[in-house]
């Protein structure tokens, strides 16, 4: 009882507070600790709601037969006497956040007083609770007003956060969930507009305007923000909008910020590509080129899912969320439906076990987009398996057709997408025999014009869309593709290049320069490779543009140590598999988080290298990751210290690797530091992290990382 008077107690002096402080409130600054306080506000709001709403329920809806009236009486002063006091300490909080800029002044006026006009109706009804309670008719008003009180001022706060007319929306014509079809849609309407409505203009609207920028109009959103523009074409990273979308999650000015929805990988791709675009709010999404990357987008948006009964169970949720990770996204196609979804992102970290993962849910896979990933014919044989797939799209992926009647044990495939890919015509011809395909996408194959005027002509179940060609139409060649398993070499190694193409001619180099097609050296079968070589490949052919460059470093390694002992200690997120990572001949890629990495940021790395018998060694190689996003940058410096024992050991070379420039592609970089030949058995290895990031980073200041997965001594 004595808890319960201090709490009543403090109502008067809170209420008098919170009116001074409104009346006030235009002299008040508030200080940084109580600007936390206030922050604090949409944490503790629902208290008192729910406390008023128990209250009222508890007063006029539930029957107290069979309950002690002492007992009824004390939960009701409980319940009344806490939405009280956590109502004025909401209303106080929601006052000290009010003095944060970017919010619209009328609906926050409107909010802030129904807040207080609640807060002190709790009071007054605790307060003259013995005699408002005598009149039933008094309590039901009591009870109504406050509910009212919540309802509006909800309503008010709902607008402020997430929009204009964000609690009824839902009920709202223009708001309602549409069907649009492709033909009819529009770029920005339907594309760009959505994502912005759900990823930002809970913060950039009309009524809180974060930055002094809204999102509501094409004329707001050209305008920008006190921050300047939100796009630039012409920049390289199109702007401010894309420059704050990709900065690392934990990093203040990200967007949205962390702990709110953020944008999916598909998301970000159509904003990239309609603001590289030149950002035209009135195009037609059918007015785009059928090979262009936001047409093939929309494609996927807009395409619409027919509605089929499926006979098959519903995935366990759990492996579902195994499955999805930021490479790979495994979603329901539809709300209530069995049937799911896969998209791969990232090729840089897909492989065969990526894909067959997915074999815990082959039954209730039905739609598979493998675009852009590095998937092999053998892999086909591991999409055979999802038996009720109905769209699979292969653009652009490292398939020749030789595999491809493996797809003919799917009986639903209706829709296969090869564009991009090596498949010849027999193979395409072939498909005629599959039960249910209707679509098939085959543009920039190697087909010519006239054969693929052919298939577009053939009258039968399945249409072909072979995108728009002309007689004067050049296509460019696909890199060509190193068929070598092995990135770490111990002895000598055939090269083994490939092309899909007929007629190819493929040119290399190992001196780090770019391959032409006059002075490179002409590949044949018979090279070999016995040392650490960057090898760059480039495809040609007459009357086509020639491919981009394609390269591999290969990793010799001479002498494999008996031990590694490790002086510093890696971070623990990436420390898995301790010192034997250094010399496991288990190359890592960009993917930090396979165990094939150790991550040094606040530790330079110190590795003893131990041999039983004594070594003739000239150079040491650390093969190291370069991936600026995720702040991995080169060593700032590596030594390479050698001797007898750990105990006598000399400085043996130095070398300062070269630092990356802006937006630099990531990659697995061999350093070698060369030294005079000598014999050794102890070797120790130093790799110093960049102390500050450059100005032109994002994380412009902050300590680098270092990642090494393999020391290699020759």
């Amino acid at each position: 009882m004595r808890f319960q008077r201090f709490i009543a107690g403090s109502l008067f002096p809170l209420g008098a507070l919170l009116i001074f402080l409104l009346f006030f409130e235009n002299r008040i600054v508030i200080p940084t600790w109580l600007q936390v306080t206030g922050r604090m506000h949409p944490l503790l709001l629902h208290f008192p709601v729910v406390l008023m709403l128990l209250y009222s329920f508890w007063i006029l809806v539930i029957p107290k037969k069979g309950i002690d009236p002492v007992s009824a009486k004390s939960i009701g002063d409980w319940l009344l006497l806490l939405a009280a006091f956590t109502s004025i300490i909401t209303a106080l909080m929601g006052l000290f956040l009010s003095k944060e800029p970017g919010y619209d002044p009328e609906s926050l006026s409107w909010h802030k007083w129904g807040g207080i006009i609640v807060a002190l109706l709790a009071a007054i009804w605790f307060g003259f609770r013995a005699q408002i309670e005598k009149k039933s008719l008094a309590t039901t008003s009591f009870a109504i007003l406050t509910v009212i009180g919540i309802v509006f001022t909800g309503h008010q706060g709902a607008g402020i956060t997430h929009g204009q007319n964000f609690l009824f929306a839902p009920l709202l014509p223009e708001k309602q969930e549409q069907n649009i079809a492709i033909e009819d849609a529009m770029v920005y309407t339907h594309m760009i507009q959505p994502i912005l409505e759900v990823k930002c203009m809970s913060c950039h609207n009309s009524k809180k305007a974060k930055g002094e920028l809204v999102m509501e109009t094409k004329e707001l959103l050209l305008k920008g923000g006190k921050n300047g523009v939100l796009w630039d074409s012409t920049e390289a990273d199109y702007g401010l909008l894309m420059k704050r979308v990709h900065l690392p999650l934990e990093q203040k000015k990200h967007m949205p910020p962390q702990g709110k929805l953020q944008l999916t990988d598909e998301e970000l791709q159509v904003l990239s590509f309609w603001i590289k675009a030149g950002a035209d709010f009135t195009a037609k999404v059918t007015k785009l080129p059928v090979t262009d990357t936001l047409r093939l987008l929309a494609e996927k948006i807009f395409t619409r899912k027919e509605i089929e009964e499926y006979d098959f169970e519903a995935a366990d949720e759990k492996i579902i969320k195994q499955l999805n990770n930021s490479n790979r996204l495994v979603y329901q196609q539809a709300q209530e439906s069995p049937a799911l979804v896969v998209n791969f992102y990232n090729k840089e970290f897909f492989n065969s076990e990526e894909l067959k993962a997915l074999l815990k849910i082959k039954e209730q896979v039905v739609s598979l987009d493998c675009s852009h990933m590095p998937l092999k014919d053998d892999d086909l044989k591991t999409v055979a398996e999802f038996k009720n797939l109905r769209n699979l799209i292969l653009n652009f992926t490292s398939i020749t057709g030789k595999t491809i009647n493996e797809l003919q044990k799917l009986p639903f495939l209706r829709n296969l997408s090869i564009a991009g890919t090596a498949v010849n015509k027999e193979q395409l011809t072939a498909l005629k025999s599959f039960p249910q395909l209707q679509k098939v996408a085959i543009w920039n194959t190697s087909l010519s014009i006239p054969e693929l005027e052919s298939f577009k002509e053939q009258k039968g179940k399945i249409r072909y869309e072979i995108g728009k060609r002309t007689d004067t139409m050049v296509l460019k060649l696909t890199t060509p593709i190193f068929q070598n398993e092995e990135k770490v070499i111990t002895g000598p190694l055939a090269l083994k290049l490939k092309h899909y193409i007929n007629g190819v001619t493929i040119r290399y180099t190992t001196d780090g320069s770019e391959p032409d097609s006059i002075q490179s050296k002409l590949y044949d079968n018979t090279v070999q490779i016995n040392r650490g070589t960057l090898v760059k490949t480039k495809a040609f052919k007459a009357g086509w543009i020639s491919s981009d460059i394609s390269q591999q470093y290969f990793f010799k390694s001479g002498f494999l140590p008996d031990s590694v002992q490790l002086l510093t200690t890696a971070d623990p997120k990436y420390s898995k598999g301790g010192g034997k990572i250094l010399f496991d001949l288990d190359k890592g890629d960009l993917n930090t988080t396979t165990g094939k990495w150790l991550g040094f940021k606040d530790n330079k790395m110190e590795a003893l290298l131990f041999f039983k018998e004594p070594i003739k060694a000239s150079s040491v190689t650390v093969s190291a990751m370069k991936f600026l996003s995720p702040y991995i940058f080169p060593p700032a410096l590596i030594e390479v210290w050698g001797g007898n024992d750990a105990a006598h050991l000399k400085l043996l070379g130095r070398l300062k690797p070269d630092q990356p420039l802006k937006d630099e592609a990531g990659d697995v970089v061999a350093y070698e530091v060369p030294f005079a030949e000598q014999s050794l058995r102890c070797i120790k290895v130093i790799a110093v992290p960049v102390g500050k990031l450059p100005a032109w980073h994002p994380g412009k200041g902050n300590k680098g990382w270092v990642f090494v997965d393999e020391l290699l001594v020759n």
